[in-house]
């Protein structure tokens, strides 16, 4: 296996606990819904479609918060070693990486928090039949509804 390979290997890895270990925390939005508001912040109800959009969100910020520090890393990592910058210290390549991760998370975790707004809307066409029904007799005018999908 290529080297640059194996420095990425760990990336995947938090791809994938991500996609698993989000969905589960938040198993009881996803089996009794997250409540949804309107506009004006009237709550309308539970929607399960809402979760799975907001579980949705959150899972690809999630990822593409670790992509700068663990793609760009070894990459980086990987082209310094190859031109022989680690020869004469081989332990600098520790401290190399983790100022490279620092500076990446330090930048990337704000920026993709700052992607999706926590109060995301969803369209009432998009709701569950039952809850659409209640919203479009209760609130006519209403054509989104309001919900927190989390960070």
């Amino acid at each position: 296996m290529k080297p640059i390979y194996a420095r990425l290997v760990p990336f995947a890895a938090v791809c994938g606990a991500n996609f698993i270990n989000i969905p589960m925390m938040r198993s009881n939005e996803l089996i009794n819904g997250t409540p949804v508001f309107t506009p004006d912040g009237q709550r309308v109800g539970e929607s399960k479609t809402a979760a799975r959009s907001g579980i949705a969100l959150v899972c690809i910020s999630r990822v593409l918060m670790a992509v700068p520090g663990m793609t760009i890393t070894p990459v980086i990592t990987n082209y310094a070693t190859r031109r022989g910058m680690f020869c004469k210290y081989p332990m600098a390549v520790v401290p190399f990486q983790l100022f490279l991760v620092g500076l990446c998370v330090t930048f990337a975790t704000p920026l993709c928090c700052a992607l999706f707004s926590q109060q995301a809307q969803i369209s009432i066409d998009r709701l569950e039949a039952d809850l659409k029904e209640e919203v479009k007799k209760k609130y006519p005018k209403v054509t989104e509804l309001t919900f927190n999908k989390g960070l």
